[in-house]
């Protein structure tokens, strides 16, 4: 497709604006500003998605519609870029981008039209993240979410199955994918492992599709040759059927020491007349065999009388058995 010669600005955002929060890079539209002379002069900032501000810590309102300043210009390199892109005649170069260190990336810029460029930046992989053909098989092989996040909180590789719960997230950050925050977490497990270089085990509690679900998350270093952690590896797992078993078994103890607190028992020796059968309490005195059992056992009697007491005391009624 050749380039255009020029492209009305009022048409930009109808062109860019529906694709802007929909890639996976820090997206940023400039108009080349030149003076009466043709010199170049700034550039102004005319469209942008939130990747971009995310990445170069810049509002709407600082470059939207406004010439540039100085600093962000120079972060870009806006000027070598149209030096190169006017000296070398093409539309489009790539270059390395230092934003921060252990930060990289690499900017690719498209002169669509003399008075405007595109700007996009990506992650550049380090080697020592890139996810060899073996190892995803492995990770795809635990059916469980995996992803892995960089030292600016950016998902650098998700397998098949992190895809299927939370799509393709691919150099956004995480923290906006999985808890949908601007900023990072308060009790961020991802730099708890950059901080100290240990394995950490968090639960969360995550609101998918299918309802409330509790996610058992393991997170642990990924290291270069030298031993520098560069990016950290999180392996999800579902535990919410454990989690409504456990909440099943705590239930049961519950009631049944419940019913255990309202069980009365007898235990030890009971003093006991051996004339009356009355029983004497722990403070001494006597009671009749039945309120001592009602009071201490809940129990209840069904007065009657054996054969051989009746035989004793009605033996009108109790016939003696021969």
């Amino acid at each position: 497709m050749d380039t255009p010669k020029t492209l009305p600005l009022n048409l930009l955002c109808q062109l860019f604006a529906p694709l802007c929060n929909n890639i996976c890079c820090s997206l940023f539209v400039v108009e080349i500003l030149r003076d009466d002379s043709g010199n170049l002069r700034g550039f102004t900032g005319r469209v942008a998605n939130r990747l971009f501000y995310e990445l170069l810590s810049v509002s709407e309102d600082d470059i939207l519609g406004k010439e540039l300043p100085e600093s962000l210009s120079q972060t870009l390199a806006l000027s070598a870029l149209m030096r190169e892109l006017t000296t070398s005649g093409a539309t489009q170069i790539r270059r390395d981008l230092s934003l921060a260190p252990g930060r990289p990336y690499f900017l690719q810029a498209h002169l669509i039209c003399p008075e405007l460029m595109t700007i996009t930046i990506q992650i550049a992989q380090p080697e020592e993240t890139t996810v060899s053909d073996q190892a995803e098989i492995i990770l795809a092989s635990l059916g469980d979410p995996c992803t892995i996040i960089n030292r600016n909180f950016s998902i650098i590789y998700e397998n098949e199955a992190a895809k299927k719960i939370w799509g393709t997230n691919y150099g956004k950050k995480c923290h906006t994918i999985y808890h949908g925050l601007q900023n990072r977490c308060e009790s961020c497990h991802v730099d708890e492992v950059f901080a100290d270089g240990m394995i950490h085990k968090n639960e969360k509690i995550a609101y998918l599709k299918g309802g409330e679900r509790h996610m058992e998350i393991t997170s642990a270093p990924l290291k270069d040759a030298t031993g520098k952690i560069t990016s950290v590896v999180n392996i999800t797992h579902d535990v919410t059927l454990r989690k409504l078993t456990e909440k099943g078994k705590e239930h049961l103890i519950r009631e049944l020491q419940a019913s255990l607190a309202q069980t009365k028992r007898l235990h030890g020796l009971l003093p006991i007349c051996s004339y009356c059968k009355k029983i004497k309490d722990d403070n001494g005195a006597w009671h009749q065999l039945e309120s001592y059992f009602r009071s201490h056992a809940e129990v209840e009697f069904s007065h009657g009388i054996c054969q051989e007491c009746g035989e004793k005391h009605h033996p009108q009624v109790f016939p003696t058995k021969k």
